[in-house]
């Protein structure tokens, strides 16, 4: 890359993570690319979308196995590169989250009621090692020059403590965009998030210019994935 090239982008997303914070915030998703596109701004170049996520098993939840499989689908069909971990099941007991505040709040209880049930609960393994991996290789691989990590994840900051120490000899970053719980945690969270070269959240005005309303509970039906991919290139212009 000369000095006058733009600035190559590629964007690494944990899928649960960026959903799990979106739907507490803003009860809603994104489109993977719109977001990666949103991310990379109008002065550098995006030179890849990489999207992980777990899946359920077939055997176990074969309706959210078939949604998920369609949403992924339907990215690989945008260009995002789709990475796949089958999910882990166990048994555990869980709260139910209407009958007590969240601990962070100001006037949540240090003691509390609340019931509990038992619960078969799905667990990632994998999808985080993977991105990190990916991420780490393509800047030592000279595919981009910054890699954006999209994840509150503080583990995932291995990838810029990794960056740093291998690519001493040559100007590249590591970024980290992250969905905040609205409270004022911002300040606190970027503290938490030190190594990276820059910090994005995902705010309102981001989430409304990425947002993903495509219907994906029932089949994926040509026309309408075709009308969806014209409104993404027509958002994109």
């Amino acid at each position: 890359m000369t000095d006058s090239s733009p600035l190559r982008v590629m964007v690494f997303i944990d899928g649960q993570n960026l959903f799990k914070g979106l739907h507490r915030r803003f009860k809603t998703r994104v489109h993977p690319l719109l977001l990666a596109r949103t991310l990379t701004g109008p002065d550098r170049v995006l030179a890849g979308t990489f999207y992980y996520s777990g899946v359920h098993d077939p055997e176990v939840d074969r309706k959210m196995y078939e949604l998920v499989s369609r949403r992924h689908d339907l990215m690989r069909r945008t260009g995002v590169e789709v990475h796949e971990r089958t999910l882990r099941y166990h048994w555990e007991w869980s709260v139910d989250r209407d009958d007590v505040p969240p601990p962070w709040y100001d006037d949540a209880p240090k003691q509390a009621q609340a019931t509990v049930y038992k619960k078969r609960k799905a667990r990632e393994k994998g999808v985080d090692v993977a991105l990190a991996l990916d991420a780490v290789s393509a800047v030592l691989g000279d595919r981009c020059d910054v890699a954006v990590i999209v994840s509150r994840d503080r583990d995932l900051m291995e990838v810029a403590d990794q960056v740093r120490q291998q690519c001493s000899q040559k100007s590249v970053s590591v970024e980290v965009s992250y969905v905040s719980e609205g409270r004022g945690d911002e300040q606190p969270l970027t503290g938490a998030l030190y190594a990276y070269d820059a910090f994005h959240e995902i705010d309102q005005a981001m989430v409304d210019s990425a947002r993903d309303d495509f219907n994906y509970a029932r089949p994926l039906d040509e026309s309408e994935v075709q009308r969806f991919l014209a409104e993404l290139r027509d958002r994109f212009d």
